[in-house]
């Protein structure tokens, strides 16, 4: 008898670990289903399409050669490429458009090479 008493605390503490456990692990998955679902919303456009929709307006500001798209920390990003690296520039560009985060890249200018 003695015995038994004193794994029983044991016996809970380890059901009571147990609990925490699984309801962590059950809550980590609840959030992220809850992840994607708010990334399933925010892109409700591809890239591609949010790229296409912008590109003539960012096109339209001084100092812009070209945009793209790349990666950025792991993540699908739109590459805006200018020939000059300025303020003013910078501040005509938004760091996100509907989700996507928005890399600006200084190129310099760009020309096609000569014709040999």
């Amino acid at each position: 008898m003695e015995r038994s008493r004193r794994y029983r605390p044991v016996a809970v503490h380890c059901s009571a670990a147990c609990i925490l456990l699984v309801s962590g692990i059950a809550g980590g998955c609840a959030g992220q289903d809850m992840e994607r679902e708010q990334a399933r919303q925010m892109h409700d456009k591809t890239i591609e399409q949010v790229q296409q929709e912008n590109t003539d307006a960012w096109m339209a500001i001084p100092g812009v050669i070209g945009t793209g798209m790349g990666q950025h920390k792991g993540k699908p990003c739109i590459l805006i490429f200018t020939a000059s690296n300025t303020e003013q520039v910078r501040r005509r560009i938004p760091s996100t458009v509907e989700g996507y985060p928005v890399v600006i890249q200084h190129t310099g200018e760009i020309r096609a090479l000569d014709q040999p």
